[in-house]
């Protein structure tokens, strides 16, 4: 499904202000935003259906887009705790992608400063 089929941002909008909508139709919306890795959208589709099998299946992709932003997202759509390990090798994973700026604040989600102090304390890395 190309990009010119997506929901404009006011559907988007009134959908899911909308108090009742097939639970089907939600998730089918947020499978075709991750299709085209609108990743925000499909989870406010899914935290809407209350899909959290969908929700979690999200996680290895924002870990490997080193997308400390989404992981919370996600992390606080299905009332999970992050835990520091966990933050530690998502901070890894974005500095390796170069995303210095979220790998400094994975770090510090994890109270961790800087790389090399993640390396020494021996954190995990997926």
């Amino acid at each position: 499904m190309g990009k010119h089929n997506l929901l404009g941002c006011l559907e988007k909008r009134d959908m899911l202000n909308r108090p009742s909508v097939p639970v089907d139709e939600l998730v089918e919306w947020g499978e075709i935003f991750e299709e085209q890795e609108l990743i925000n959208d499909a989870i406010d589709f899914y935290m809407k259906a209350g899909s959290s099998e969908a929700l979690e299946k999200l996680f290895p992709l924002a870990y490997q887009e080193g997308d400390i932003f989404v992981y919370a997202r996600l992390a606080k759509a299905l009332g999970r705790q992050v835990a520091a390990e966990e933050w530690i090798s998502l901070g890894k994973r974005a500095a390796e992608l170069g995303k210095d700026a979220y790998a400094r604040e994975a770090f510090k989600k994890g109270s961790v400063e800087t790389e090399q102090e993640a390396e020494a304390r021996g954190g995990p890395v997926s």
